[in-house]
């Protein structure tokens, strides 16, 4: 037998062999698993019957007797708590907390200072819906961890709105990278009016533009009303950006005494400014405005015409009056134009 011939045999009887064996493997690997995801269904159902009868009748106050039964199984009980935690409410909800201090919080804490990053974000993340104001001290510790560590943790701590944890939520905020910026003003916008003091603190500190514009963008998102006076100054700011801010803001907002800064700033050198400000005027809906909402449609920047435009029909029967009159005259083409695409599609509108 020539040597070329029996390499080719040896090979052959490898090939078969290793996929024999992969074949093996692979069929064994299917019956551990499904082995594991029986007994994960059967220690679930058992521990969700538990659990049911505590939601079911939570003044027998059987969460001690639960967590102890249960406290060798932790990757199994953590997922039926995490389950029901969410969707109920009351004393049934303190006793599932319950469960989780006696038979979870422990090794919950010693994988918060794991070296292992995904058990640190586990941990942290349990806490998120666990979490009590004296769990805050835990939480803290994680500001200086890795992102999605620390963006877990300040989710976490908006979940104890405390003055401190506000302090830490915002201070966090201001050092960390603009990348992560629009996820605490997510955060803060949950929180509400409880960020009111915190933001007026912090929007006179040294920002950068994009975050001065990002907490000037959250005070006309909640809206707090309060801090009217706080962003006023801020609509003549030399970066135009920090101004379509304020503008989109005080449309949010809607006060009254708003009228004349909307006025000057639909005036803008930068016709991204009068736009905003000209949306905003009409979100106001102060018939002071109408003569600068219909002069304005007049503009060379058909955004600043179109938001003319659709400001004017928001004032009803006034405004049509206004734009119907633009649309007749012949001075200006594409005034008479935007008068008749906002007229014809308000009138669409008005028939659905």
């Amino acid at each position: 037998m020539s040597i070329s011939l029996l390499l080719v045999s040896y090979s052959l009887l490898f090939l078969v062999s290793f996929s024999f064996l992969l074949f093996i493997y692979l069929i064994a690997r299917r019956i551990v698993v499904q082995y594991q995801e029986n007994a994960f269904q059967k220690k679930y159902a058992a521990i969700e019957t538990d659990i049911l009868d505590i939601v079911a009748f939570p003044e027998r106050h059987l969460a001690e007797k639960t967590a102890e039964k249960y406290k060798s199984q932790p990757h199994v009980l953590t997922k039926v708590l995490v389950n029901y935690i969410e969707q109920i409410e009351g004393l049934a909800r303190e006793q599932l907390r319950k469960i989780f201090d006696k038979a979870l919080k422990e090794k919950c804490l010693r994988d918060i200072h794991s070296r292992r990053q995904i058990k640190r974000l586990k941990a942290t993340h349990l806490f998120v819906i666990f979490s009590e104001p004296s769990d805050s001290e835990h939480i803290v510790r994680l500001l200086n961890d890795k992102p999605i560590v620390k963006l877990v943790a300040i989710t976490a701590l908006s979940r104890i709105p405390t003055s401190k944890t506000l302090d830490y939520i915002f201070q966090s905020f201001v050092n960390d990278s603009i990348a992560n910026a629009r996820v605490y003003i997510n955060i803060m916008f949950g929180l509400g009016g409880k960020t009111e003091s915190h933001v007026k603190k912090h929007l006179h500190e040294s920002l950068s533009l994009e975050k001065l514009g990002l907490l000037i963008e959250l005070i006309g998102a909640i809206p707090l009303r309060s801090l009217y006076r706080d962003i006023l100054p801020f609509a003549e700011h030399r970066d135009k950006e920090i101004r379509i801010k304020v503008a989109r803001a005080l449309g949010h907002m809607r006060i009254p005494a708003s009228l004349d800064v909307l006025i000057k700033l639909s005036d803008d050198e930068a016709w991204e400014v009068s736009a905003q400000a000209l949306k905003s005027l009409g979100k106001l809906g102060d018939m002071a405005s109408l003569d600068v909402l219909a002069r304005s449609l007049f503009s060379p920047f058909w955004h600043v015409r179109f938001n003319a435009g659709h400001g004017l029909a928001s004032f009803g029967s006034a405004g049509f009056k206004r734009l119907k009159k633009i649309q007749k005259q012949k001075k200006d083409r594409f005034a008479s134009d935007m008068a008749t695409m906002v007229l014809d599609e308000t009138i669409y509108v008005g028939e659905t």
